[in-house]
């Protein structure tokens, strides 16, 4: 059995081992060493990443109660230095501990508990119990954990056997009966984890709720911790800032500011749609005159295929024609007519346009397609072209 030195010393970065065995499948080798602070994995912390003399350990995972390492290559000598990443280690230790403590806080507070925990590499979630997650339990729960923090109150680990467990007051029910390993926030919370944590609780550094959503009936919360949170907090610190300096303005003022701009590109927007759509209609009218035997073929090179729907809009109520509008900007094609013909549009596109490369569908009197090459937008155009004077009578 591996010596686990992430549970003797979770801190430990460097240290010599000794080769137990060593096997190869798939081109990787699988190596097991008499100690190793690599840990595998479990509880939703994800497993360590290092060297074994200087050879990268691309994963790490456990089976029959040994630690096995995946290198891409054989270690040389039988006695071999290791190496972890501890900064990714530290990462997992401060997220995890804090995940514990922000856990513990919501089941005394309000009794939840957790039903799914993630540990990802730019933030934690968990769902819990609770249903509807307001701003001012945010900001009672992130207090509260923050509190605790500043206290740097000791967490600690031990092993305990099964029969112990109903004595310990456990957060939530333990689910093995062996090699059970109990973390404890000296008085706040106690829980049988097999991860790795910070000592105390000053070590998680900070605590910050960035977002939640409602799943499953359940609420997902996503929080960072430590490094991780003091990232993020720079990071929104220089959004403000030059949001700031844009708007001549300060922390206090900022928010009203964007947000009466915000209403006034609202006010604006609504203008300009409202005149485009005038133009338009300005524009279909002049169309329509090019209506040629109750059919109209018509090349648009620079307004946007958005532009080129409303014109086809007005078309329609405007022009008893079978209307025909293409758009070589977007490799797009309009068929409609205004439901006096014979032709069902979104039947001739099924059935033709993958014969050109083009995809879409649509309607009765109205459907559109795309193409990848202009070439093949041309032909297809064509061929409507054709196709609609069968129903001209």
């Amino acid at each position: 059995m591996t010596e686990r030195l992430y549970y003797t010393d979770p801190y430990i970065q460097e240290w010599n081992a000794s080769i137990k065995e060593v096997f190869q499948e798939d081109g990787k080798f699988y190596v097991i060493l008499d100690k190793t602070a690599f840990f595998p994995g479990g509880g939703g912390q994800p497993e360590d990443k290092g060297f074994i003399d200087g050879l990268q350990v691309k994963s790490v995972f456990e089976r029959e109660k040994e630690i096995i390492h995946v290198l891409e290559g054989k270690p040389d000598l039988a006695e071999v230095k290791c190496k972890l990443d501890f900064s990714k280690r530290f990462y997992y230790m401060q997220q995890h501990a804090g995940e514990h403590l922000l856990s513990a806080v919501l089941y005394d507070i309000y009794g939840t508990q957790n039903d799914g925990f993630h540990m990802g590499d730019e933030y934690i979630t968990i769902d819990n119990s609770m249903k509807n997650f307001t701003d001012d339990i945010i900001n009672e729960v992130e207090k509260r954990a923050n509190d605790y923090i500043y206290k740097d109150i000791p967490i600690i680990d031990y092993f305990v056997d099964y029969e112990k467990i109903s004595n310990l007051n456990l957060r939530k029910p333990c689910t093995v009966e062996e090699d059970i390993r109990i973390v404890e926030i000296e008085g706040i919370d106690r829980i049988a984890c097999c991860g790795t944590h910070v000592r105390s609780t000053g070590q998680i550094g900070l605590i910050k709720i960035v977002k939640t959503e409602n799943y499953k009936g359940m609420t997902r919360i996503y929080f960072k911790c430590g490094q991780k949170a003091f990232e993020d907090y720079q990071q929104k610190h220089k959004i403000v800032a030059t949001l700031n300096k844009n708007y001549s303005s300060t922390d206090k003022e900022i928010l009203d500011k964007v947000t009466n701009e915000s209403l006034q590109v609202k006010v604006l927007s609504k203008q300009v749609k409202e005149l485009k759509e005038k133009l338009m209609e300005f524009r279909a009218e002049d169309i329509v005159k090019e209506v040629n035997n109750l059919t109209l073929f018509k090349n648009f090179n620079e307004e946007t295929f958005e532009e080129i729907q409303i014109i086809n809009r007005f078309i329609m109520a405007k022009s008893h024609s079978i209307n025909i509008l293409v758009s070589e900007k977007d490799k797009k094609v309009i068929l409609s007519h205004d439901g006096t013909f014979d032709l069902n549009c979104g039947k001739v596109f099924k059935e033709n346009i993958s014969n050109f490369q083009g995809r879409g569908g649509g309607g009765d009197k109205h459907c559109q397609g795309g193409f990848l090459k202009e070439e093949d937008l041309n032909k297809f155009s064509e061929f409507l072209s054709y196709e609609i004077n069968k129903y001209i009578k």
